[in-house]
């Protein structure tokens, strides 16, 4: 019987310079950046609220206190190549820069359900969840981010889900309830592309679910400033651009940036010449975007 690898998450410390150099770069998703980043401070740092409690409700909050009680998780869901997985692995650094304090980030391997044994994908959910704890460093704040988390949190409604899926369901939820408990700093990501499947119970104690969709005008707009970032353009250009890729289904952020940026970058090179608008036009006839995931896969 082969036994499963020892679980190891990777750990980053934050700030440093190759994340805030991420976050920064992540176009058309400010809104977005700033809740997520906003809620973890609030979860990490939560003499903020107190302070704010203190200064405008002197008497006490009930509503802060029930809020409290949830577990501090944050979901993130919607469509590849939206941005969910690249703001996850950076947003730590404008946390840490936020509340003076360093941040360490630890990431689930994508082994998480380990081998298929008994009792196996509940003992490693407890071993990550056990790990951060363990490994946080002294006054240090920590977020784990589990990514594909419809692996381990599907919905006990679905009728593939077996016995033990479920058994690492409630696994799951029961260390979400105990971080949430824990007197540490610690905060929780959950990445999926498929929300329709997360378990209804693990929806009810995320006390933030921002969803990824594909960019919008205004979004695309803001994806062709900073592509044409020191390149000769009009604002009339720029529209242009973003009537044309106006298609069905939608460009990702992905394949605005790395497939058809990739594409206009290399036409210019091949051609010996500067960077230019057609070079993204032509682009733009040249590449389709990604499918969609199925029907139903996100919300």
């Amino acid at each position: 019987m082969t036994m499963p690898r020892p679980l190891t998450l990777s750990d980053t410390t934050h700030p440093n310079k190759p994340a805030e150099a991420l976050y920064d770069s992540l176009i058309g998703i400010d809104r977005h950046k700033e809740m997520l980043r906003d809620q973890l401070v609030l979860a990490l740092d939560p003499a903020r609220l107190d302070a704010w409690r203190k200064k405008h409700h002197p008497k006490g909050l009930p509503l802060l206190s029930r809020l409290r009680q949830r577990a501090p998780l944050i979901l993130l869901s919607g469509e590849v190549g939206c941005g969910k997985s690249a703001l996850a692995s950076c947003i730590a650094t404008p946390v840490a820069q936020l509340i003076d304090r360093q941040v360490q980030c630890f990431e689930t391997p994508s082994d998480i359900r380990g081998g298929g044994l008994v009792g196996g994908i509940s003992d490693r959910i407890t071993a990550a969840f056990a790990l951060v704890q363990r490994q946080l460093k002294k006054r240090a704040a920590g977020i784990l981010i589990i990514d594909e988390a419809d692996d381990l949190a599907t919905s006990r409604a679905q009728m593939q889900a077996h016995h033990e899926d479920r058994a690492g369901l409630n696994v799951l939820i029961k260390q979400l309830d105990a971080f949430g408990r824990a007197d540490s700093p610690l905060a929780v990501l959950l990445i999926t592309n498929r929300a329709d499947v997360i378990d209804a119970a693990v929806l009810r104690r995320a006390m933030l679910h921002l969803r990824f969709e594909r960019p919008g005008d205004p979004e695309r707009q803001a994806v062709f400033e900073a592509l044409l970032d020191g390149v000769k353009s009009s604002p009339r250009q720029i529209k242009a651009l973003v009537e044309k890729s106006r298609r069905d289904p939608p460009y990702s952020y992905s394949d605005l940036v790395q497939r058809v940026g990739e594409w206009a970058l290399m036409a210019a090179w091949r051609e010996g010449r500067p960077l230019a608008v057609e070079h993204f036009t032509r682009a733009l006839d040249a590449i389709d975007p990604s499918p969609l995931l199925d029907a139903g896969a996100v919300r």
